[in-house]
């Protein structure tokens, strides 16, 4: 494994949980503790769009009703990181800023369930979905209930640090990992932060209608530039070519949608955009080792059980 630095911030916006922004330095600097990567974990209370980028920022939860007026740069900056490459992260509230931001487009998140109908009042053109307590993309994070800064920042150890660093930070804490189908071994995490704001556009659309029939062309599009220019640059930022990355994300989604659903292989084959249930299953065989039906079998068996070490012991 190649070694990475990453920096994560935890903002404290005025009124929000004060134990939800303890713990998750608590959760978080322990996962660092651990790790073979440098992260640097900040905690920060004010937001003027400028300086360092972050890779990560997490917005935790508020105890009170969460105005974004009452903060106005929150949103802007928000907003700002998330064009430099940032993955935004919500907890319950939180997602106020993410609203608006306008970083969701109509893609589902979650919040409290409690918090639906009045969010959905304000912001018309979002899509929640408060049954899913995370719902994760590669861009943006977003979890439900005051207490589900837990599975968030579980979720962020995860993205950056690996899935060994978050089970045993997961263990460290007796946290337990099935709140959250955790269990992807293989990930796919793209890479934001390589500066490049063109092809950063064009990674959030595909994000955003992986699902859809997407050409070249289209995804070409969103970045603004050449169509030669655009695949040169796209692979130098990414390492990959747009149809590699978009098959990508799509069995990323797939796996994620064995796991946390009933659905078929042939229903889940059509909901993350292929149109064959046996070239999919392909696919998805060379992609991951295992069958689709093979994965959902395997991960119902390793249901996430967890050894807990003692605390101040050796892991």
């Amino acid at each position: 494994m190649v070694a990475r630095s990453y920096s994560l911030a935890i903002l404290a916006y005025p009124g929000c949980l004060q134990s939800a922004v303890l713990g998750l330095q608590d959760v978080l600097g322990y996962a660092a503790s651990i790790s073979e990567h440098s992260v640097a974990v900040e905690t920060i209370s004010t937001f003027e769009p400028g300086g360092r980028s972050f890779d990560a920022l997490i917005l935790p939860p508020s105890a009170a009703e969460v105005r974004a007026a009452d903060v106005p740069e929150l949103p802007g900056y928000t907003a700002y990181q998330h064009g430099k490459g940032a993955v935004v992260c919500s907890a319950c509230t939180g997602i106020t800023f993410v609203a608006e931001a306008g970083i969701a487009g109509r893609r589902p998140v979650t919040t409290h369930w409690g918090l639906e109908q009045r969010l959905s009042k304000r912001y018309p053109d979002m899509s929640f979905n408060t049954d899913q307590l995370l719902i994760e993309y590669s861009d943006l994070i977003t979890a439900g209930g005051l207490m589900a800064w837990v599975d968030l920042g579980l979720v962020v150890i995860e993205r950056f640090l690996g899935y060994g660093v978050a089970a045993r930070t997961a263990g460290y804490f007796i946290v337990d990992m099935r709140r959250r189908d955790q269990r992807r071994f293989r990930r796919f995490s793209p890479h934001l932060r390589h500066g490049d704001a063109a092809i950063l556009k064009s990674q959030h659309l595909i994000d955003a209608r992986y699902a859809d029939v997407l050409s070249v062309k289209e995804i070409a599009s969103a970045s603004g530039l050449p169509d030669r220019t655009f695949l040169r640059r796209f692979k130098a930022a990414t390492g990959m070519t747009p149809n590699g990355y978009l098959q990508e994300l799509r069995i990323e989604r797939a796996r994620g949608l064995l796991i946390e659903t009933g659905r078929t292989v042939s229903e889940i084959c059509f909901a993350v955009g292929y149109q064959d249930p046996p070239s999919f299953s392909r696919l998805f065989t060379k992609l991951t080792g295992l069958t689709p039906n093979a994965f959902r079998k395997h991960f119902a068996r390793h249901d996430g059980q967890q050894k807990t070490p003692p605390i101040g012991g050796a892991l």
